[in-house]
């Protein structure tokens, strides 16, 4: 389970931004980018407190 963590960290450390820098407005895209990392920083912060104590 610690691998697959880190492993999601790794992931949308690259995809997200990756995903964003699609957009054709350059500030929309790094918007995105930001709201994007700052919904899965919350997301990984409730998995590590509530989720992840759960299953362990």
């Amino acid at each position: 389970m610690q691998s697959l963590l880190l492993t999601s960290i790794l992931v949308a450390t690259l995809a997200l931004p990756i995903v964003a820098s699609r957009d054709r407005l350059p500030r929309r895209g790094l918007r995105r980018a930001l709201l994007a990392m700052l919904a899965f920083e919350l997301f990984y912060l409730f998995a590590c407190i509530v989720i992840y104590p759960r299953i362990a």
